[in-house]
């Protein structure tokens, strides 16, 4: 959150099942360097909650939203090499690698959207 405090550019998203408050995500889109780049930076499900599908239904209510809400026809996200089971979940909604690091050496995967 001190992030989306310190640059209004993130929007930072909650993520319930009814009134259940089970995680977070953040999201945000980056005009420069030209042409810009939409990031879904943050996906955090509470640890009593993993496992239960609530990450993969995130964040294909996410990709909904920043489709609805940006002119893009990709998103970029980045993960750490050793979190295979985000990597899976990723991959099985259609995220690839782009052979792109991030700044803190996490492997930037991207997503196109269907239009």
């Amino acid at each position: 959150m001190q992030e989306a405090e310190e640059l209004e550019l993130w929007r930072p998203v909650s993520i319930y099942d009814s009134d259940t408050l089970v995680g977070f995500a953040m999201y945000g889109y980056f005009p420069e360097p030209a042409p810009g780049k939409l990031w879904l930076d943050r996906l955090l499900i509470d640890k009593k909650y993993q496992g239960k599908g609530y990450g993969k239904q995130a964040v294909l209510a996410l990709l909904e939203r920043l489709q609805a809400e940006y002119v893009s026809d990709k998103v970029y996200l980045s993960v750490y090499e050793n979190n295979l089971h985000a990597i899976r979940l990723y991959q099985q909604i259609g995220f690839c690698f782009n052979g792109e690091y991030d700044t803190k050496g996490e492997y930037i995967m991207e997503y196109y959207f269907k239009r």
